[in-house]
């Protein structure tokens, strides 16, 4: 039982890492504006709001058509794309409060549906421990561990799209926001995986049952 509950630690454990992992660099970052805020390093510039993360286009930068520039004798950069800090500086830059919301509110969400996968396995091992892997309450388990990572998926990839649309409503011309957001499509087939693992698993209930009317 040791051994289980061990088990059980280590999936919140590592669940808990996976959305520290997300989430650590904006805590990092909004620990190091409040600081900057109350030492007043600014670098003599008023900073409204936090500090924004973007990928932008560094072709402007070069002050050329296509966006080329060149570097020594040797060597010539296109297609330059600048992952920065940016800090705005204009105090009518703003995005308007329900695409904030909407942003905390999905970040919000996924978090709960990281914590509730990980409570749900951990109740597939407790079922597995008991040796009622093939009832239908297991297998009832094991479903809504595979919808709530399709859930997961949705929800990781909307909430990509959202934090884009703030960021475009607050970095303009000459800055141009790249749209880095990516679907998830290795959780989307963990989660087929799943749940072709509970479709096997209730064929083997179905198996058992008439098993057990043979006898």
């Amino acid at each position: 039982m040791k051994k289980v509950r061990a088990l059980q630690i280590l999936v919140y454990i590592v669940f808990g890492l996976f959305v520290f992992q997300n989430m650590a660099a904006d805590f990092w970052q909004g620990f190091k504006d409040g600081y900057n805020d109350g030492m007043g390093t600014i670098d003599g510039a008023k900073r409204y709001g936090p500090t924004l993360q973007a990928t932008i286009d560094g072709s402007f930068i070069s002050q050329k058509n296509g966006g080329e520039m060149k570097i020594g004798e040797n060597y010539t950069l296109k297609n330059i794309i600048i992952n920065s800090d940016i800090v705005v500086n204009n105090d009518n830059i703003s995005v308007s409060w329900p695409l904030n919301a909407i942003e905390t509110g999905l970040i919000l969400i996924t978090t709960l549906i990281v914590i509730r996968i990980a409570y749900l396995i951990n109740k597939v091992i407790v079922n597995i421990v008991e040796g009622t892997l093939f009832e239908q309450r297991c297998i009832r388990l094991i479903k809504s561990t595979g919808m709530l990572l399709l859930l997961f998926t949705l929800t990781d990839y909307i909430g990509q799209q959202v934090s884009y649309q703030v960021l475009i409503a607050k970095l303009h011309v000459p800055l141009k926001i790249i749209n880095t957001s990516a679907f998830n499509f290795g959780t989307l087939v963990f989660a087929i995986l799943i749940f072709i693992l509970a479709e096997a698993f209730k064929q083997g209930a179905r198996l058992k049952e008439e098993q057990a009317l043979t006898i």
